[in-house]
């Protein structure tokens, strides 16, 4: 009678659920027998509970996913209904300034030249929520080639100057580094506008921003700093999480796009992006590219 149980439990061990104790063994052994069918129908009703909960779960991941597809949908045809109008009044600003319409007095210049850099902070922002979407749709496919990479940090520091100047911060740029690297210009070009765009909004005004291109035996780096509203160690592990921002805690607009993208793009290039902080004396930020050379 004992082996016969002991048979039964060792099948409801590998998975059969269907077994229990024959009816002769409870004639010599009722209270062990019945302990044993009791035991095998909990496992049963408890089989049956999780198998609904999973059923419940699936259903819920189905209907996250379609809010998550929604959502994704509902940004890129804003963001791309967004750029055209935006792009448009670009192009209007330049034919003002440009005298198009007439001679403008230094008043009006500089007042448009800061509707020009806004209009170019909202362009930036579109263009980040429309890589995104795409990245999220496909893979990033780089286009690697060598690249003079002092050449593509001066032309990205030379389109963010104009965003700098609203607050009088100096971007500062400088390099031990002279020869070519393998990279997608396009995409690293991307993120570098991202992570000055970010170290400006983070800066004291009249303060400067530095970038710097250092390497060693094996990698680049790209340094880029900005001194004042420090990110906090705490942070840190969360800033490239999707959606994330500390924007609001200094009343700017962000969207927390910016550089979890920044970081899928080098992810793709098999570099890492990593952060140095300091919030005591001199409070600064260091966002730091790693790219082989």
């Amino acid at each position: 009678m004992l082996r016969s149980i002991a048979k039964t439990i060792n099948s409801v061990r590998y998975g059969n659920l269907y077994e229990r104790v024959h009816k002769e063994t409870f004639d010599v052994l009722p209270n062990l027998a019945q302990s044993v069918n009791s035991m095998i129908e909990s496992i049963v009703d408890r089989e049956d509970m999780i198998k609904e909960y999973q059923n419940d779960l699936n259903k819920k991941i189905d209907v996250l996913k379609e809010v998550e597809e929604l959502k994704e949908d509902f940004v890129a045809t804003l963001t791309h209904d967004l750029k055209v109008p935006i792009l448009a009044e670009k192009n209007m600003l330049g034919f003002l300034l440009d005298n198009r319409f007439g001679e403008l007095n230094d008043r009006q210049k500089e007042a448009l030249l800061h509707l020009k850099n806004s209009n170019k902070e909202l362009v930036e922002l579109v263009e980040i929520l429309l890589e995104t979407y795409k990245l999220n749709e496909t893979k990033i496919k780089l286009n690697v080639e060598e690249t003079d990479v002092n050449r593509l940090i001066e032309s990205a520091i030379q389109e963010m100057q104009p965003i700098a100047d609203t607050d009088s911060i100096n971007i500062r740029y400088w390099t031990e580094y002279d020869k070519r690297v393998k990279l997608d210009e396009f995409y690293i070009k991307r993120v570098l506008k991202n992570l000055i765009l970010n170290a400006i909004s983070f800066s004291n005004p009249s303060s400067t921003v530095d970038v710097a291109l250092c390497n060693n035996d094996k990698n680049i780096y790209i340094k880029i700093t900005n001194y004042g509203k420090s990110i906090k160690k705490e942070e840190i592990k969360h800033v490239f999480d999707k959606y994330y921002t500390t924007a609001k805690k200094f009343r700017k607009v962000g969207t927390g796009l910016g550089l979890y993208l920044s970081n899928k793009i080098v992810k793709s290039h098999k570099g890492r992006i990593f952060i140095e902080t300091e919030s005591d004396e001199r409070q600064y930020t260091t966002f730091i590219i790693e790219l082989a050379r």
